[in-house]
C-alpha cells in the first residue's frame, strides 16, 4: 500500500469523480461549457464532503489549456495537460491556498489585495482558495468586500467554510453560493468497497455500511476509519470486527435499550449498560444510538420510514413498539436524554445510567398499562377523589322536596345558608315565552353542626371548555358569547343543561344576547356538537355570588363589564 493516507490518495481529480455532490458538479460543468463562470464562489457544508477538493478541480478547469477540458473527462480517465498536472502536484504558482484560521488579520487581506494586482504567471487566471473562511476577523471581512465585488481581471476567489452563519451577508451576496450535502450511506459504502478492493483490503460490504453509518456523512472520516481497518488485512474484516475495532456497540444494542426503556425494564437497561461499558463502548455513543432509535420511531409513526437510512431489521424491530407509544412521550424522553450531560468514555457511566433511570421512571409515572393514556386524566381523578373525601355529609345539598330544619338549636346568623329563600313555582299559570327558567333545587339548611354549608358548585368539564372556545369569536349585539360563558358552571340533568352565572350582570347580558334567535341557535348548536346530544338551554335564576361577596369592588360597573368580556378574578 502507498504511504499516503487513503483520503489524500483517493482525492477526486475531476468533476465526475466527486461523490454525492451531483447538484454542484452539474452546475459547475455547465458554467464551464458555456463559459459563464463567476469571479467569486462560496462553498459551504459539513466537514469531509469535498469543498476544498471541488475548489481545486474548479481551479484546474479554469486554467486548463486543452479542449475538451481535462476536468470534464469520464470517471476513471485521468489524462491531464501540463497545467492540470502542476495543480495536481501542488506546484502551480497561480493557485494560492490560504488557511483563514491562521491568516485572518486585516494585514493578510491587504497582502492578498496587493498581490492580486499582478497578472497570472503561467495559467489563464489566478485563483485564491480561502479555506475556513469563517476564521477571518470582522475588520478583515470588511476589507475583503471590495476585492470580492470588483476583483482584478483574471482573478477568481473561492471561499470554503463549515460555518456559513459566521459569514456576513455582505460577503455571501457577492459570491455564487453552493451548499454541499452529507454523503449518503449507500454511495459512501459503495465507494469504500471500491477503495478496499483496489487497496486489497479484505472487508465485507456490511462492514463498509457500518463504517458509513458511523461517519456522520463525511467521506474523509469514513476513509480514515477504513485506513485503521487496513491493519487487519491479514483476515477478512466482518461487521463484528468493525464494531469491536472501533469500540462501537451494534445498532441492535441501541434498539434493545430503546425497547427496554419504553417497557420500563430498568433492570435490563442497567445490565446492558454495564455490559457495554465493560467491553469499552463509549456511553455517549449509546446515548446517541437511543436518540437515533427514538427518531426512527417518530418517522415510522408518521409513515416516513422510506426516508430513513436504517437497516430493514432495525425498522421492523421498532415498528411494533411505535404503535404503543405516542409522539409526545417520545419527545419528552428525548429531551431527558438530550439534556443529560453524558461525558465521552465516562466510566462508570453514571450520567447515562441516571438519565435512563429517569426515562424509565417517567414511563412508570405516566401509566404502564397503556402507553397512550395522558397524565392529565390521572391528575383529574386524584383531584376528584380528594374533593369527594373532603366533602362532609352535612355540607352536601339535599335534593328532596322537604327542607331539613334544625331541631336542636336555634339558627345562628353565621349559620344561615347563602340562599335561604324558597323559590315559588306557579303551577296554575302557563309559562310565558319571555319567562326565565327557574331553578327548582332545594336550598341547603344547616343541621346544627355550626359549620357554614358549602355552595353547590359544578366542575366545568372539558366539553364546556370546548363550548366556550368555539364561541369565543361569536359576537352578539355587544358582547362575545364565549366570554360571557367562560365563568358559567354548567349542570346536565334530565335532558337539560342548567347554566349558573357568577353575577347578575353577566346573566342579564347573556339573556339579552340570546334574545336574538340566530345567536341562541349558535349556542345550542355548539353545545350539541361538544356534548353529542340535544340539550335544552336553561339559565338558572340563582346567581353564584361567592366571588362578589369576597370583594365589594367586584360589583362595580367597570369590573362587571370586564367580567362580561371574559375576564377572570384571580384569588389571592
Amino acid at each position: 500500500m502507498n504511504d499516503n493516507v487513503l483520503y489524500r490518495k483517493w482525492r477526486p481529480l475531476t468533476f465526475n469523480e466527486v461523490v454525492g455532490q451531483e447538484h454542484v458538479t452539474t452546475t459547475l460543468i455547465n458554467s464551464i461549457d458555456l463559459n459563464q463562470t463567476s469571479h467569486a464562489y462560496l462553498f459551504t457544508g459539513p466537514r469531509g464532503v469535498g469543498k476544498t477538493t471541488m475548489a481545486r478541480i474548479l481551479a484546474k478547469a479554469m486554467n486548463c489549456t486543452i479542449t475538451p477540458n481535462c476536468c470534464l473527462q469520464p470517471n476513471g480517465d485521468r489524462n491531464f495537460c501540463d497545467s492540470c498536472i502542476s495543480i495536481n502536484n501542488g506546484n502551480m504558482i497561480d493557485l494560492i491556498e490560504i488557511d483563514a484560521a491562521s491568516n485572518r488579520s486585516i494585514d493578510d487581506i491587504r497582502d492578498i489585495k496587493e498581490k492580486s494586482l499582478f497578472a497570472p504567471n503561467i495559467g489563464n487566471c489566478k485563483v485564491y482558495i480561502i479555506d475556513e473562511a469563517h476564521g477571518l476577523t470582522g475588520p478583515a471581512q470588511q476589507a475583503f468586500l471590495k476585492l470580492l465585488e470588483e476583483p482584478p481581471k483574471n482573478v477568481i476567489i473561492i471561499l470554503a467554510t463549515t460555518e456559513i452563519n459566521s459569514i456576513p451577508q455582505t460577503i455571501i451576496s457577492r459570491c455564487q453560493r453552493f451548499d454541499f450535502n452529507r454523503i449518503g450511506i449507500d454511495q459512501m459504502s459503495s465507494h469504500l468497497k471500491l477503495i478496499s478492493d483496489a487497496e486489497e483490503i479484505k472487508i465485507s460490504q456490511d462492514a463498509c455500511s457500518v463504517i458509513s453509518l458511523n461517519s456522520s456523512g463525511s467521506l474523509r472520516d469514513a476513509e480514515n476509519i477504513l485506513q485503521q481497518i487496513s491493519s487487519l488485512k491479514s483476515k477478512d474484516v466482518s461487521e463484528e470486527d468493525v464494531y469491536e475495532f472501533l469500540g462501537l456497540s451494534r445498532i441492535d444494542t441501541g434498539v434493545q435499550l430503546t425497547i427496554n426503556i419504553l417497557k420500563n425494564e430498568t433492570d435490563k437497561v442497567l445490565r446492558t449498560i454495564q455490559k457495554e461499558s465493560e467491553s469499552g463502548t463509549d456511553p455517549l455513543h449509546l446515548k446517541n444510538q437511543i436518540l437515533k432509535c427514538l427518531r426512527t420511531i417518530i418517522y415510522i409513526k408518521h409513515d416516513l420510514g422510506d426516508l430513513l437510512e436504517e437497516a430493514d431489521s432495525t425498522i421492523s424491530s421498532l415498528a411494533s413498539i411505535s404503535k404503543k407509544i405516542n409522539t409526545e412521550r417520545i419527545n419528552k424522553i428525548s429531551k431527558i436524554l438530550i439534556n443529560s450531560q453524558v461525558q465521552p468514555n465516562e466510566f462508570p457511566p453514571l450520567s447515562l445510567e441516571v438519565a435512563l433511570i429517569e426515562c424509565c421512571e417517567f414511563i412508570e409515572n405516566e401509566n404502564l398499562q397503556s402507553f397512550g393514556i395522558e397524565n392529565e386524566n390521572l391528575e383529574k381523578d386524584k383531584i376528584k377523589a380528594q374533593n369527594d373525601a373532603q366533602e362532609s355529609p352535612a355540607a352536601k345539598p339535599i335534593n328532596n322536596s322537604t327542607p331539613v330544619i334544625n331541631n336542636d338549636a336555634q339558627e345562628s346568623p353565621a349559620a344561615k345558608p347563602i340562599n335561604n329563600s324558597t323559590p315559588v313555582i306557579n303551577n296554575d299559570a302557563q309559562e310565558s315565552p319571555a319567562a326565565k327558567p327557574i331553578n327548582n333545587s332545594t336550598p341547603v339548611i344547616n343541621n346544627g353542626n355550626g359549620n357554614k354549608p358549602q355552595p353547590n358548585k359544578n366542575i366545568i368539564n372539558n366539553e364546556w371548555k370546548s363550548v366556550c372556545n368555539s364561541l369565543r369569536r361569536v359576537k352578539g349585539n355587544k358582547y362575545f358569547i364565549g366570554g360571557l360563558l367562560n365563568s358559567v358552571s354548567p349542570e346536565i340533568k334530565e335532558g337539560r343543561i342548567n347554566l349558573t352565572f357568577k353575577s347578575n350582570t353577566m346573566k342579564q347580558n347573556f339573556l339579552s344576547e340570546i334574545a336574538n334567535n340566530e345567536t341562541k341557535q349558535k349556542v345550542i348548536d355548539s353545545i350539541k356538537n361538544n356534548y353529542n346530544e340535544s340539550l335544552e338551554l336553561v339559565v338558572d335564576e340563582v346567581v353564584d355570588s361567592s366571588i362578589e361577596e369576597e370583594n365589594p369592588l367586584v360589583k362595580t360597573p367597570i369590573v362587571q363589564h370586564a367580567i362580561s368580556m371574559g375576564a377572570k378574578i384571580k384569588k389571592k
